[in-house]
């Protein structure tokens, strides 16, 4: 199927969420719970227009994507919320965002995204800290020391593989990797 023109698509924006509640909660009773309560709230026609979906659940911290004219309607639909696969919960909307990594980097605690157990590290002369994303030779690193990042919008210092090998570069400038 032929994905439509960036002009043509509709616009979403994203919600930051914490769900506060006594046991644990898992995504598809978030996501069926979250389903209820708009249609009940809004009716179907409302439903579909909210386009409401999980994109992501950690049991905690979440992310939901929604129609970008929406926003009062969703936040409503998240409020009416205070059971959740019978166990009493409240959501909590952290933040809205334009896109999915800016609402993880600005709204979800970053020591959920990486537990401390099994971590790759990283510990150069210049920057050390533990590896959030390898792709190829790409490396987003979070570093140890704050202040590196600060400033910039991200908690995150982008390598390569070239920058970590440093003085084994070939004759035309190149290096080996890692």
């Amino acid at each position: 199927m032929r994905s439509w023109l960036p002009v043509l698509r509709e616009r979403r924006r994203y919600l930051a969420i914490e769900v506060e509640a006594e046991d644990r909660i898992r995504r598809t009773d978030l996501a069926a719970e979250i389903w209820n309560a708009q249609t009940s709230l809004l009716g179907d026609l409302g439903a579909a227009r909210n386009r409401l979906r999980v994109i992501s659940f950690d049991g905690r911290f979440g992310i939901i994507r929604y129609s970008h004219q929406r926003t009062e309607e969703c936040r409503a639909v998240l409020a009416t919320i205070h059971t959740i696969g019978g166990t009493r919960a409240a959501i909590r909307v952290r933040g809205i965002s334009g896109t999915i990594k800016a609402a993880t980097e600005k709204y979800i605690p970053q020591s959920t995204l990486q537990p401390d157990e099994n971590v790759r590290r990283v510990d150069s002369g210049l920057v050390s800290g533990s590896v959030a994303r390898v792709h190829g030779r790409e490396i987003d690193l979070c570093p140890d020391d704050r202040k590196m990042t600060e400033g910039s919008g991200t908690r995150y210092v982008g390598l390569t593989s070239f920058d970590l090998c440093g003085e084994d570069t070939d004759a035309d400038g190149t290096s080996d990797g890692l």
